[in-house]
């Protein structure tokens, strides 16, 4: 029993595996900034039309 070699996930010895979990969060993180992008330029957008209409 001792002389056995410990279980290794296979996540960690494929680097295949790895490489898609990167590609995933990678998409996550554009997705994230594409979103905060688009909520500054509405909160610029009404900032910008509550000036001019005063």
């Amino acid at each position: 029993m001792e002389d056995r070699a410990p279980v290794v996930s296979p996540s960690y010895s494929q680097p295949s595996a790895s490489g898609k979990q990167r590609e995933g969060r990678g998409a996550w993180v554009l997705t994230a900034y594409g979103i905060s992008g688009l909520a500054l330029f509405a909160v610029l957008a009404y900032f910008f039309s509550d000036f001019i209409a005063h």
